[in-house]
């Protein structure tokens, strides 16, 4: 055995809580692993080399959607073709959608650490599931990628005085209200994009869209699921995308909530190896909740696949 390397972002939302992140889960890892606290992307990279050169088992990464996505790009970037270490998802974000969509428990990073570490160290057997990562313009990776409807509500959800799963189910409440009084916030969250989008090379017959959506997984946060085929075919992502206006929308929650078809004609509902946007001006997108510089394309593929060790 390896050993364990552990990975945490300090400026993740609930480690910004808890100062001493690195000593508790140094405790815990005691003589079978190793912590680094990362500050910077180049860091990361250092970690990801680190990893390999010390041919690590498992990867604990403690911090939010983001941290992972970004901790999965460096380790692919390092790794190549090589297999991935199998990733251990620490919940130190706010909402930490993508380990919950994952299956894994709402435990403190501690506990799902030590609950880890007990069973490497006495051999036993970890729960683990395959993921496909989806590769973002063959630089970035993680699990959804998005521009639209999904950019703007996390503009307004990072703008709130607090975040969580509490703060994005109110403010997704306080939206929906304001949608069906014709309120501005509403034509703001769903202001059109002039783009072109193909799947597997055929154009989607639409010239501009409120939102791009693709993923390898079907949670998006709050328990809705617009990709719920994310995981029907290997190799694949669901793409939910269409001019669909906010009160078409807002009708259509409850087939999202209950991952569905929605049946809408503003709505693209399939699955696609490739994804590719041209856009009409530089706009922003998101991967795994964290937005990113502005594009004039995005190429979604399939990338590596990862084993998330759930318990």
């Amino acid at each position: 055995m390896s050993g364990i390397g552990v990975v945490i972002n300090p400026f993740a939302g609930k480690n910004r809580r808890v100062t001493d992140r690195v000593l508790r889960l140094g405790d815990v890892l005691g003589a079978h692993g190793w912590v680094r606290e990362t500050r910077s992307l180049t860091h990361l990279d250092d970690v990801a080399a680190e990893c390999r050169e010390r041919a690590v088992d498992l990867l604990g990464v403690c911090g939010g959607d983001g941290t992972l996505a970004r901790t999965l790009s460096a380790l692919v970037r390092v790794y190549g073709a090589d297999a991935l270490p199998r990733i251990v998802p620490l919940r130190g974000g706010t909402m930490n959608t993508i380990a919950r969509a994952m299956g894994c428990p709402a435990w403190q990073p501690e506990r799902m650490l030590a609950e880890v570490v007990d069973t490497y160290r006495r051999g036993g057997p970890l729960d683990a599931a395959e993921h496909q990562l989806v590769s973002v313009n063959s630089g970035d990776y993680g699990f959804m990628v998005g521009a639209g409807v999904p950019v703007e509500f996390l503009r307004l959800y990072y703008d709130q005085p607090r975040t969580g799963g509490a703060a994005a189910a109110r403010l997704l409440v306080a939206l929906t209200v304001s949608v069906l009084r014709g309120e501005a916030v509403g034509q703001r969250l769903f202001a059109p994009m002039a783009a072109a989008l193909y799947c597997d090379g055929g154009r989607v017959p639409f010239d501009a869209y409120t939102v791009i959506y693709a993923s390898s997984i079907e949670d998006i946060g709050l328990g809705f699921r617009p990709t719920y085929r994310a995981r029907e075919r290997a190799g694949h992502v669901h793409v939910f995308a269409g001019p669909i206006g906010a009160r078409e929308f807002v009708r259509c929650l409850p087939a999202i909530k209950r991952g569905r078809p929605t049946g809408s004609p503003a709505v693209y509902d399939a699955l696609a190896r490739t994804v590719y946007v041209e856009f009409q001006q530089p706009t922003f997108y998101m991967i795994d909740g964290e937005i990113m510089h502005p594009t004039m394309r995005l190429t979604v593929e399939r990338g590596p696949v990862v084993r998330v060790i759930r318990r």
